[in-house]
């Protein structure tokens, strides 16, 4: 009995301690609520009283915050940035972050009849996405070293664009067409990471225009969740992690991008329930360290590769993991191109219908792998 009793009595001191910091952490938890119609970045962030962007409320919040947008599924024309943040929530209630400004239908030339130019500043890194009447308009180009010049100016079409620069801060937006309803886009992630972050989630939060990534994850940030997000019709990626940078996304959407998703360097990543399609170079890419789809669809609808996958290098170890994932082609004849090159494949109750499906010097593994394809086409 003796022995017992010292074991039990600093066992339910440790308890104890652990319930009154459980306590305390809880009692300081707060939060912070944001609102660009109403609010305003010296408020004290309350529902009564809300911040304006949501970069304040990152800034404001400590450990074990949560942070609320409203109204739900506004439209944010702002973008944040978390540096070295941990252990907070971010609660986008449906709202998305816009990488576009509108456009005044004001102060424009007339080149000649249906053609317009205004004078606007460059943007970063060159990138240029125009929004017409709602539809993005990227005029074929991506950031790879292939994309295509802009089209001369007399061989525009309605709708189409032209950037021509003026010097090292200026230049010439020419536009054929209505200039009503036009937005530029001029930010460049929609949620960008950087530095060490951990245990941070992001839920109903989408993003769209922006001239890098929806979701730009860098750092050595680990325990990163998403949750019903959307990264599309922007320049780069929809959602991309980078360096260390550990991270699970449930219930994501990513197309219109030039990659619907591309994680590299040593990234791990977990895509559960998540749907890819409608972008230009690659629907999926995943040349990290470790990833999963789980539940996804990748529907190939474009010129783009469905799925590219495997080791940046020879020597680097690289592993995927497939699970009930179904990959087809939709509004397309060719066939959707998968690629895993080196490293280990493991597919399970996997479905390819229409797939062009090949591995080199991959280690693969299947089990339940369906693979249907008309053999005339």
């Amino acid at each position: 009995m003796r022995g017992c009793y010292c074991w039990c009595v600093p066992m339910i001191q440790m308890i104890a301690l652990f319930l009154l910091v459980l306590a305390i952490e809880s009692t300081h938890a707060a939060e912070w609520h944001v609102n660009p119609e109403v609010g305003s970045d010296k408020a004290a962030g309350s529902m009564a009283e809300p911040l304006a962007t949501v970069q304040q409320a990152v800034k404001s919040a400590s450990e074990g915050d949560t942070i609320y947008l409203h109204p739900e599924g506004a439209v944010y024309r702002q973008s944040v940035t978390l540096h070295s943040r941990s252990n907070l929530i971010i609660e986008g209630q449906g709202v998305t972050l816009d990488g576009a400004d509108p456009l005044d239908s004001e102060g424009w030339e007339t080149v000649e009849p249906d053609l317009f130019r205004k004078q606007l500043r460059r943007t970063p890194m060159d990138r240029h996405l125009l929004i017409v009447d709602g539809v993005m308009q990227r005029m074929g180009r991506t950031q790879s070293a292939n994309s295509p010049d802009f089209p001369p100016i007399g061989q525009l079409k309605s709708g189409e664009f032209r950037f021509e620069n003026i010097d090292e801060k200026t230049g010439w937006l020419y536009v054929r067409g209505s200039i009503d309803k036009l937005q530029w886009s001029t930010r460049v992630n929609g949620l960008a990471t950087g530095g060490k972050c951990r245990n941070i989630t992001v839920r109903n939060l989408h993003t769209r225009n922006f001239l890098n990534d929806g979701f730009n994850i860098h750092g050595d940030c680990r325990g990163l969740v998403f949750e019903n997000i959307t990264g599309y019709d922007c320049f780069d990626e929809g959602f991309s992690a980078h360096e260390t940078s550990e991270c699970v996304i449930e219930h994501g959407r990513f197309y219109g991008n030039e990659n619907g998703i591309a994680d590299v360097n040593a990234a791990e990543t977990i895509y559960r329930h998540c749907e890819f399609r409608d972008n230009v170079n690659t629907d999926v890419l995943l040349i990290g360290l470790q990833h999963q789809l789980v539940d996804c669809t990748i529907l190939n609808s474009t010129t783009a590769a469905a799925l590219v996958a495997g080791p940046r290098t020879a020597d680097q170890p690289f592993a995927l993991q497939l699970e009930r994932v179904a990959i087809s082609t939709e509004g397309k004849q060719q066939r959707a191109r998968v690629r895993v090159n080196g490293g280990t494949l493991t597919a399970t109750d996997c479905k390819l219908t229409n797939v062009d499906f090949v591995t080199i010097g991959a280690e693969v593994k299947s089990t339940g792998l369906q693979i249907v394809n008309d053999e005339e086409q």
